[in-house]
């Protein structure tokens, strides 16, 4: 189990509580909040590991680094045994259609699917202090039900859930992506030596609501459930794109032989005028 939301994050504590009887778990988390990193992975620098002590007295891990660094370390042997799940979030706020993109939450998931096994993540629309009763629920109903049906491979599942109790919840559907509508706006400050810099800002997303979709699942009190994939080939347009002209350009010549040969025939012209024989060929 990891997030993006950190180590500390009460939602990573309520998905161990949902998954705790599923089997044998590990929780490996970044170390500080990593939200919108995206699949971010830490190359260019070593990475520290600390074992910690969660709120309720069981056993974490703290990366100081992305989601993404906390599933490749587990993967690449840190525990020295092989996961049949991997599991990302709780998140504090939904991940819906084009906020997969961003997402710390999902691109946890992502890697654990590039790694051969099966992944979800789950996120719970964002609220002042989150109750995640209905969110851990929905869970441990996603994760039973991947161990025992499995996923095609390369494949995840993305739940996204209301932020109402469970009495409220009007079941699962599984759905498509939806699209996200962002008012993001760019905000200026002045520092203590008159230097601006710069926080992107704005209002929650909103978004487009159509039937099928993540986000009217969540409008109409519904958890979703949206498989992703990831192979992002857009199979419509491979016919198209086939048809295009993808001959590759004649070598251009440099600047001084084209105006070299510009002035020689130029020279040829002046002949041809004074010579007949020229003047034919």
């Amino acid at each position: 189990m990891t997030n993006d939301d950190g180590i500390e994050s009460r939602g990573l504590l309520a998905l161990r509580h949902a998954l705790a009887s599923v089997g044998d778990t590990y929780v490996v988390a970044p170390e500080t909040n990593q939200s919108a990193v995206g699949h971010g992975k830490t190359l260019m620098r070593p990475l520290r590991v600390r074992e910690r002590t969660l709120a309720d007295g069981s056993t974490g891990w703290s990366v100081d680094g992305s989601p993404t660094d906390a599933v490749s370390l587990a993967f690449l042997g840190y525990f020295d045994v092989a996961f049949d799940l991997v599991a990302s979030g709780i998140n504090y706020g939904a991940n819906i259609g084009d906020d997969i993109t961003y997402s710390g939450t999902v691109s946890a998931a992502m890697e654990g699917a590039i790694n051969g096994c099966p992944a979800l993540a789950v996120s719970q629309e964002y609220y002042e202090h989150p109750d995640f009763t209905l969110a851990a629920r929905a869970a441990y109903v996603a994760a039973v039900n991947v161990l025992e049906q499995g996923l095609p491979a390369a494949h995840l599942l993305n739940v996204n859930v209301p932020a109402i109790g469970v009495e409220e919840c009007q079941g699962f559907e599984v759905t498509r992506m939806g699209k996200r509508v962002y008012e993001d706006t760019l905000v200026q400050r002045i520092d203590p030596r008159g230097i601006p810099y710069y926080w992107i800002g704005g209002p929650p997303p909103s978004g487009i609501g159509e039937a099928g979709t993540d986000y009217t699942a969540l409008i109409e009190r519904r958890v979703s459930i949206t498989p992703i994939q990831l192979d992002l080939t857009a199979h419509a347009s491979l016919e198209a794109l086939a048809g295009w002209h993808w001959a590759l350009p004649l070598p251009v010549e440099p600047a001084e032989e084209a105006d070299s040969r510009y002035e020689q025939r130029l020279d040829e012209l002046v002949e041809a005028q004074a010579d007949p024989e020229l003047e034919r060929r």
